[in-house]
C-alpha cells in the first residue's frame, strides 16, 4: 500500500508524524535501530525466560487440555471440569505444578480448540515451547509490519519498532501463554485489507477473530456506522458460522456448562485486577462506575456518529475492552493498532509508552482511564466540528416554530 492510498483513506494520514514531533521521536541510523531493537529482543528473552521458569505459561495450559479433549473424542465434554481430571492427573505425573485455584479449563469457543490439536501430538513441555516460540514469532512480526502497514514515517519506525518491542500487553501475552497477539495481527491486517478496497476478505479475516468474542463483538456496529457494509456482512458471517461450529460441537448441554464455567472460581480470576467497568465497581463503587458506563455510552455514540471510520473502529475496541466481564492486560495487545492508526500523534505517545513497567500495583486502573480518556478525546474533538452545524439546526427549528 503505498503512501498515497494510505492518505486518501485516512485524511491527515494515521501513520504520519510531522516535525513537531521531532522531540518524542527523533531520526535514527538504521544501523544502532536494529542494535537497539535486537538488544530489547534479548533484555525481553532474557526476562520472561526466568519468569517462565518460576511460573510456567498458566494461561497455555486450558488450550493444552482442551485440545486434549477435543483430539480424543470428548469435544461434547470439553467444558466439563470431571473430563479434565484424566489429564490433570497424567500432567502431575510428569512434574507439572498445578494448583487447584489454577485456570485449567478451556473456556474460549469451542472450535478453536480444534487449533491447538498438533501440539497434543507434543509433551505438554515441549507444546509450551513450541507455542512460546510461536509467540515470539508473532512479536517480530507485529513488530516489523505493523509501522509499514499504517504508513508510519521510514525515520520514525525504529522508535516505533523499539516501543513495540517492549509494549507490555505484548510481553505479559507471552508471558502467560495467552494468544493476543495473533489477533492483533488478523485485526490489524483486516484493517489493511480494507484499505485496499477487498472488503470481503478483510471481513472474513476479521470474523476468524471469534475466539474472542467479547473484544471484537462492537466492531460490526462501527463498519455499519462507518458504511464497510460488506466488511461488516462477511465478518458477522464467518463469525456466526465458527460459533456455530462451536455450538454443534458441545450441544446444548455442553452450552449450559459453558454458562456455568465461565462464572467459576478458577475462570473469573482476580476480578479487581481486570481492566474493564467491572473492575472500577471493585475499587471505586457503583457511583463511579456508573458515572463511567455513562461518559463511556454518550462518547461512543458520538464517535460512531461522528467519527471517521478509523476513529470509530477505534472507540469500538476500547469500549469492548470496558465492557468485557474479563479483561485482562493481554487484551490491550489491541492498543498498539490503535497507537498506528490514531490522528492524534500525542496520544500515539501515550498509548505506546512503557510505563505499565513503572506501575507497582497489580491492578490495571491505569488503562481503564487510558481507554476512557481516549474515547472522551475522540468525542471531545467532534464538536467543535459539529456546533456550527447544531447551532444553525437549532436556529432554524427556532424560527420555523416561531
Amino acid at each position: 500500500m503505498t503512501e498515497a492510498m494510505w492518505s486518501e483513506k485516512v485524511p491527515e494520514s494515521a501513520g504520519v508524524l510531522d516535525g513537531g514531533m521531532q522531540i518524542c521521536f527523533p531520526d535514527m541510523p538504521r544501523k544502532t535501530a536494529r542494535i537497539a531493537i535486537g538488544l530489547l529482543f534479548l533484555l525481553c528473552g532474557a526476562v520472561l525466560f526466568r519468569y517462565l521458569r518460576q511460573n510456567g505459561q498458566h494461561d497455555f495450559m486450558p488450550f493444552y487440555l482442551g485440545a486434549k479433549l477435543a483430539a480424543s473424542g470428548h469435544m461434547a465434554r470439553l467444558y466439563d471440569p470431571t473430563a479434565y481430571q484424566p489429564f490433570i492427573a497424567e500432567l502431575r505425573s510428569q512434574g507439572e505444578r498445578l494448583n487447584k485455584d489454577d485456570a485449567l479449563y478451556f473456556i474460549r469457543p469451542a472450535f478453536e480448540a480444534f487449533l491447538y490439536v498438533p501440539l497434543t501430538w507434543l509433551p505438554y513441555r515441549q507444546a509450551s515451547l513450541l507455542a512460546l516460540v510461536a509467540n515470539f514469532g508473532l512479536l517480530g512480526l507485529l513488530i516489523w509490519k505493523l509501522p509499514i502497514w499504517f504508513n508510519l514515517r521510514p525515520s520514525h519506525r525504529p522508535w516505533i519498532r523499539c516501543a513495540l518491542a517492549i509494549f507490555y500487553p505484548f510481553l505479559w501475552s507471552i508471558a502467560v501463554g495467552q494468544d493476543t497477539l495473533l489477533l492483533t495481527l488478523l485485526v490489524s491486517y483486516a484493517l489493511v485489507l480494507e484499505s485496499k478496497g477487498r472488503q470481503g476478505s478483510a471481513g472474513f479475516v476479521l470474523g476468524l477473530c471469534a475466539w474472542k468474542p467479547h473484544l471484537i463483538w462492537l466492531l460490526p456496529l462501527a463498519l455499519l456506522a462507518g458504511r464497510r457494509f460488506r466488511m461488516a456482512a462477511y465478518s458477522m458471517v464467518t463469525g456466526s458460522a465458527l460459533l456455530a461450529l462451536s455450538f454443534g460441537a458441545v450441544g446444548m448441554a455442553g452450552m449450559r456448562q459453558w454458562a456455568v464455567l465461565l462464572q467459576s472460581s478458577s475462570t473469573d480470576i482476580k476480578p479487581f485486577d481486570m481492566g474493564n467497568i467491572r473492575a472500577l465497581t471493585i475499587s471505586g463503587g457503583a457511583l463511579l462506575a456508573a458515572s463511567a458506563v455513562g461518559l463511556l455510552v454518550v462518547c461512543f455514540c458520538v464517535a460512531l456518529c461522528y467519527g471517521s471510520f478509523y476513529e470509530k473502529f477505534s472507540a469500538a475496541v476500547f469500549a469492548a475492552l470496558l465492557v468485557s466481564p474479563h479483561t485482562y492486560w493481554q487484551d490491550y495487545s489491541l492498543m498498539a493498532l490503535i497507537a498506528m492508526i490514531t490522528t492524534r500523534r500525542w496520544m500515539r505517545v501515550v498509548l505506546l509508552l512503557p510505563w505499565p513497567f513503572l506501575y507497582s500495583r497489580t491492578d490495571e486502573l491505569p488503562m481503564i482511564a487510558i481507554a476512557l480518556g481516549f474515547i472522551t478525546v475522540l468525542a471531545g474533538a467532534q464538536m467543535p466540528e459539529r456546533w456550527p452545524i447544531l447551532r444553525k439546526q437549532l436556529v432554524t427549528d427556532g424560527v420555523r416554530d416561531l
